[in-house]
């Protein structure tokens, strides 16, 4: 079975490197290379590859907006980021519920086996980019106080149960709050705590011992 891919990646140097790998790479078919978000989304659409291989910087847009769009349009394809990006937008991609991600610095075999590994409806996320990111983020200690001392008592259940990884939708069924009223407890939270998302929140829930 072969894997059709669109590659995503602002520096036509590596686009032309990966297109190069994969259209020598058994198993493998090519259909668009984009170096922005807005030709990427519609090579996606049009083409519906099973896998968009996409960087987190990307021009006219994120990678991380190209990840949000093809989720709002329901689209069948997969994204497996294949990233350098600083801790924030990695957390944030997790947070996006990405299923693949390997570093730049990882060899082709391997993000050809993340591919192959998503294709196969498995999580694949990089190992040391991951635990590099959720290291910094604890040596960083964005907040050197009780967690208690700064969040209201609701903001402390609705932190925990993010922390248990619980969804917004099922966070609001049991706390009787609507959804956008689940969102604005977790905006507030992150805004309080300086977390850049669902995978900080924990990691501080953690460190605190409150998870």
């Amino acid at each position: 079975m072969t894997i059709d891919l669109v590659l995503a990646d602002p520096h036509p140097v590596v686009l032309d490197g990966l297109l190069h790998v994969f259209q020598n790479m058994e198993g493998f078919s090519v259909k668009s290379c984009a170096t922005d978000a807005e030709s990427a989304l519609q090579a996606v659409i049009e083409f519906k590859p099973d896998i968009l291989i996409t960087e987190l910087f990307l021009q006219k847009n994120t990678g991380l907006v190209l990840i949000e769009e093809i989720q709002k349009k329901a689209l069948s394809t997969h994204a497996v980021v294949f990233t350098a990006a600083c801790v924030r937008d990695v957390c944030k991609a997790i947070d996006l519920g990405v299923q693949g991600m390997v570093s730049k610095d990882k060899p082709k075999q391997v993000l050809a086996q993340c591919i192959q590994s998503v294709h196969a409806g498995e999580k694949w996320l990089d190992k040391d980019l991951t635990l590099h990111s959720l290291t910094y983020l604890l040596d960083k200690k964005a907040i050197h106080v009780s967690l208690p001392e700064v969040l209201t008592a609701r903001e402390m259940v609705v932190a925990k149960m993010v922390s248990e990884g619980l969804p917004n939708k099922k966070i609001a069924q049991i706390l009787y709050i609507t959804e956008g009223t689940t969102k604005l407890h977790l905006h507030h939270i992150y805004q309080k705590l300086n977390c850049p998302g669902r995978v900080a929140l924990a990691l501080h829930m953690q460190s605190y011992g409150l998870a």
